[in-house]
């Protein structure tokens, strides 16, 4: 890769900070790489977001890609910062490798788009923790990695 981008959220940082200490690239922040704004759920487990907000748990879990939680954003707003901050940075950068530090639902989204899957079918990618999934862009986005780990043998 020439240049990493990264979510500037602790995480992500802290990952984008220690690839780029041994690699020596160029690293820029941008929010728009967070993980989905979970509104009145941050910071709460699945069993406290239940009891705490049962109705809009309720809805979380069955209102589909378009439900914009409380104060978050729904998984559709996601799917389109997401689209949004990839383009641009293809657009950007159009010949150069670019490395994206970023979040398990983030990448899903981008993996639904990319494999012309709509939000409401289910999938059961396996996102590990610095698990590499690789875009190529030839008139489209082409997924040619999912979840490769080979780096971390």
């Amino acid at each position: 890769f020439d240049l990493i981008y990264s979510s500037d959220s602790p995480r992500a940082k802290q990952t984008a900070e220690a690839i780029t200490q041994f690699s020596g690239h160029e690293l820029q922040f941008d929010q728009r790489l967070r993980e989905k704004n979970l509104g009145v759920f941050e910071g709460l487990t699945s069993e406290e977001a239940r009891e705490r907000h049962p109705e809009v748990f309720r809805l979380f879990k069955t209102a589909g890609s378009k439900y914009v939680i409380d104060e978050g954003e729904s998984t559709q707003q996601l799917q389109d910062r997401a689209l949004e901050i990839v383009n641009e940075i293809r657009i950007k950068h159009p010949e150069e490798r670019v490395l994206l530090v970023t979040h398990g639902g983030f990448i899903r989204v981008v993996m639904k788009h990319s494999l012309g899957l709509s939000l409401e079918t289910p999938t059961r990618f396996l996102i590990r923790n610095t698990g590499v999934f690789r875009l190529e862009w030839e008139d489209k986005w082409l997924v040619s990695q999912m979840g490769g780990v080979s780096h971390l043998e």
